[in-house]
């Protein structure tokens, strides 16, 4: 289900959403407005189209210990960690913050997950693609049985 913005409303207007007050922010790739959903016991902002996730600052770690500790996290196959690091970002699109529209920086999660994520370095959010927070959790699950 895809949210469509009211005409009244534009990004940045403020919006109440479970008795939480939302401001309004786009997808940094299909430019439509994030959903609020709970995700893992915590309210994060989510792409209806592409499944892409916005944290807020200190919300990943939060999202991932609680989908692990829901088992909701499949296990990894055997060469998840196998590959070596790579030092460049596959996919160097540069990202708009959903939250404050500042370009926002690639980074290899834990240094060396060969994950990359976009995160803000003016508000701290970090964005994951679709998919991306499965392959963010698989890992942290995997590395805590080594």
């Amino acid at each position: 289900m895809l949210t469509l913005m009211p005409k009244s409303m534009t990004l940045g207007s403020k919006l109440e959403v479970n008795n939480r007050k939302q401001i309004l922010v786009e997808c940094p790739i299909c430019t439509l407005v994030l959903t609020v959903q709970n995700y893992g016991g915590q309210t994060v902002d989510v792409c209806a189209a592409c499944r892409g996730l916005w944290c807020d600052a200190g919300e990943l770690s939060a999202v991932v210990n609680a989908l692990i500790s829901e088992k909701k996290v499949p296990d990894a196959d055997s060469s998840f960690l196998a590959a070596a690091r790579q030092h460049e970002d596959p996919d160097p699109q540069a990202k708009p913050c959903p939250r404050c529209r500042e370009t926002t920086e690639s980074f290899n999660f834990a240094y060396d997950s060969n994950i990359f994520l976009n995160r803000c370095g003016t508000c701290d959010g970090v964005w994951l693609d679709g998919g991306e927070i499965r392959s963010v959790a698989q890992f942290i699950k995997k590395m805590s049985q080594i």
